[in-house]
């Protein structure tokens, strides 16, 4: 059994699921970050449906600052109906000096997946005798596990820059699957079967076009068992005048593949989709919408229909005090 590992293209838009040094980077108390991605129902009418809810808040002591989260995902795939369902606990350490931010996190986690085996035909069940059905589910010499769960851990690092008043960059990077986790249903273990470390390199900037209007540039590189993708583009962001609605915002990701596996009909050093992105802050939300145009060699089987997703991101106001007030007892 196959399958891709968990992407969104708004992957900035889930920053729990991209770097666990992420964990509390934002201003405000709490933080409460929802996406759903909507994939390849053009095929076979079985979408692949990908779920996301992340929660996360600082927590300051003296000039310190931790931070922890958590993080739930599901994934339904295919006809199947492989089912993941993903639980990790967020923990980062971040440091302020003058213009750098610099945080590390770790995620470990735990992991379940299970499928419908009665969907699935194998060769073992291929029964002549049977005039009704060739293939006879009764029949099934190899023993498969209808669900399997094992432990996951993740690790991140973030370094956050301001240039200058117009101008901040952010990097980061996260090893995915550092104690490379087997995914087997037949109680084998190989290479095949084992989750490869997934590294992940992240690159954003927040730049300054004027009083009102931001280009915020986001690049995602992959790399997973030899390999690998990237995701570029961004969003120009627009504040309007407004007491309820603070600003709009639109943009373009493209995702190209360098280097796909194997088993991949895509070929190496082309484009596999173009995502168009809107969105919409008011008061303290922000919810966006992409939508996926394939452009890869599956466009024939897609009509070039490709996935769509919807995020949501809530920030609570920050009540953090501004001013130390000493009390002083008068005589």
């Amino acid at each position: 059994m196959k399958s891709q590992d968990i992407h969104f293209t708004q992957f900035y838009a889930s920053p729990l699921t991209i770097n666990p040094a992420l964990t509390g980077v934002f201003d405000g108390d709490w933080r409460v970050s929802g996406i759903y991605r909507n994939q390849w129902g053009a095929i076979g009418g079985y979408p692949f449906k990908t779920f996301s809810f992340g929660w996360d808040r600082p927590i300051r002591i003296y000039t310190e600052q931790f931070n922890v989260g958590i993080v739930v995902l599901n994934d339904q795939s295919g006809v199947v109906n492989l089912t993941t369902n993903r639980f990790y606990g967020n923990f980062s350490y971040l440091k302020k000096k003058g213009r750098h931010m610099v945080a590390i996190g770790i995620q470990p986690g735990y992991v379940t997946e299970g499928y419908d085996i009665n969907k699935y035909t194998f060769n073992d069940q291929f029964d002549l005798g049977n005039t009704n059905n060739m293939f006879n589910r009764e029949i099934l010499t190899e023993k498969f596990k209808n669900s399997i769960a094992f432990f996951d851990v993740n690790a991140g690092l973030m370094w956050n820059y301001r240039i200058s008043r117009a101008v901040t960059l952010q990097f980061g990077y996260t090893l995915f699957h550092i104690n490379r986790p087997n995914r087997s249903f037949r109680n084998v273990k190989s290479d095949t079967t084992e989750f490869g470390m997934r590294n992940v390199i992240q690159l954003g900037a927040v730049i300054a076009l004027g009083e009102k209007t931001r280009f915020k540039p986001n690049i995602l590189d992959v790399y997973e068992k030899g390999a690998s993708e990237l995701l570029a583009g961004g969003n120009i962001e627009q504040d309007i005048n407004n007491p309820v609605f603070k600003s709009v915002y639109a943009g373009a990701m493209f995702r190209y593949g360098w280097k796909p596996s194997k088993d991949s009909i895509i070929k190496a050093g082309t484009f596999d989709a173009s995502s168009v992105i809107v969105g919409v802050k008011w008061k303290n939300f922000d919810l966006g919408f992409s939508y996926d145009i394939n452009v890869s060699a599956l466009k024939n089987a897609t009509n070039m229909r490709g996935a769509w997703e919807v995020s949501l991101i809530y920030i609570s106001r920050n009540t953090k005090p501004t001013k130390i007030k000493i009390p002083c007892d008068r005589l």
